[in-house]
């Protein structure tokens, strides 16, 4: 008979005194077999596909928005260019007033000429006398004059500080009549350009180192302080106003010695001319954001700059631009510039009265404006900062959306 072997492990029958048997050895064997030792493969295991793309995940910057800005600045330059295209590529006289000291049928005579040659281009203002005429055009209320004596040459009285072009284009149409009557003519210069200005752009340059500052300092101001209430930026602007001012009189007059002898006139005018800028930029910003700065640089900039009379007269801007120019702030600075550099103060008022108004405009949006501000602040005290950030427009809406609700 056959006895079946036990499973059961046997201890070693060779452990001296002392050993004992290792724990290994007296461990029951696992249930799981042993796993098989592998084997190598016949053939080379092929590469994992290749996932499919995957789109670009919502929000990750795309190439097209930079097409977009190239779109967008490309139009901006044809603007431009049309706007000063069109202000200043045919400039031409209209409604220019010239004074004349002449007997009643030379200054008929004459006024035919000059409407023969310029249909609409010159208005005569007769004055009694050589002297009323020139002081005319030295108070500004005339840009030219025409004396005509009883024998002799002709004397064409005009202000190089209003323009250049203004001055030749004046001299050549007085001296054509002239010559019309068989005369010579003589000039008289009652406000010549010094040495430091000769071309008498420097109180366009004055003028655009105000604006330009003003408009990226608007943006800074906005960009930095807009969760603020709005008269923490009020008060920075202020402040830049003044310092821009001194800076430009700094440049203009104390450097480059272009516009003298008024350094305390030329601040007042610079800084109201800035603050003018500068806070109806902070007003439209107020009322619908960070796009007000765009449409601020669409009024001063582009129409505002181009007809400032810095580079060609009001009186021979195209129609339209011709009414407007008086009452923005660009050409009141320029101006209010040769005012009181060139003629004495004697035309200052409208300047002062134009620089003044654009400011208290602004501050009035502005005050409106926060007093929304503060009965935004009474219903949601804990959100003072998103109030002061959130547009006009905006919180008008909501209001309007909630009645309807």
């Amino acid at each position: 008979m056959i006895t079946p072997m036990s499973t059961t492990p046997q201890p070693p029958t060779n452990l001296g005194p002392g050993d004992a048997p290792s724990p290994l050895e007296n461990s029951p064997a696992p249930d799981t077999p042993a796993s098989p030792a592998p084997t190598a493969p016949d053939t080379q295991v092929p590469p994992a596909p290749t996932p499919p793309h995957t789109p670009t995940p919502q929000g990750a910057p795309s190439p097209r928005r930079l097409f977009a800005i190239a779109g967008v600045a490309a139009i901006l330059g044809l603007v431009i260019t049309l706007s000063f295209g069109y202000a200043d590529h045919d400039p031409k006289p209209h409604g220019v007033r010239i004074a004349i000291a002449a007997a009643p049928a030379v200054s008929a005579k004459v006024a035919a000429g000059l409407e023969h040659a310029e249909p609409g281009g010159f208005h005569l203002v007769r004055e009694r006398s050589a002297e009323a005429a020139t002081h005319s055009v030295r108070a500004q209320s005339t840009t030219a004059a025409l004396l005509v004596p009883a024998s002799g040459p002709n004397t064409i009285v005009t202000a190089g500080a209003e323009g250049v072009l203004q001055q030749q284009a004046l001299t050549a149409a007085l001296t054509a009549a002239s010559r019309s009557m068989g005369r010579a003519a003589n000039s008289l210069d009652v406000a010549p350009l010094p040495s430091g200005d000769r071309t008498g752009l420097s109180s366009f340059v004055f003028g655009l180192g105000l604006l330009i500052p003003s408009v990226l300092g608007g943006l800074g101001l906005f960009l930095l302080g807009s969760r603020l209430r709005l008269w923490w930026r009020v008060a920075a602007a202020t402040l830049f106003a003044l310092l821009v001012a001194c800076g430009g009189v700094l440049a203009i007059d104390t450097i480059l010695g272009a516009l003298t002898g008024a350094s305390a006139a030329l601040i007042g005018i610079g800084f109201l001319g800035a603050l003018s800028f500068v806070l109806f930029v902070a007003a439209l910003q107020a009322v619908v954001g960070l796009p007000g700065t765009a449409l601020a640089a669409v009024a001063f900039i582009f129409v505002g700059n181009a007809i400032s009379g810095g580079s060609v007269p009001v009186g021979f801007l195209p129609g339209g631009f011709r009414q407007i120019a008086p009452w923005l702030p660009n050409n009141a600075i320029i101006s209010g510039v040769r005012d009181v550099v060139y003629f004495n103060g004697h035309n200052l008022g409208h300047p002062l009265l134009v620089l003044l108004l654009w400011p208290a405009v602004a501050l009035t949006v502005i005050a409106a404006i926060d007093l929304l501000h503060l009965s935004e602040r009474r219903r949601r005290p804990q959100q003072a900062h998103e109030i002061y950030g959130t547009p006009a427009v905006v919180h008008v809406s909501r209001r309007l959306g909630t009645r309807n609700d």
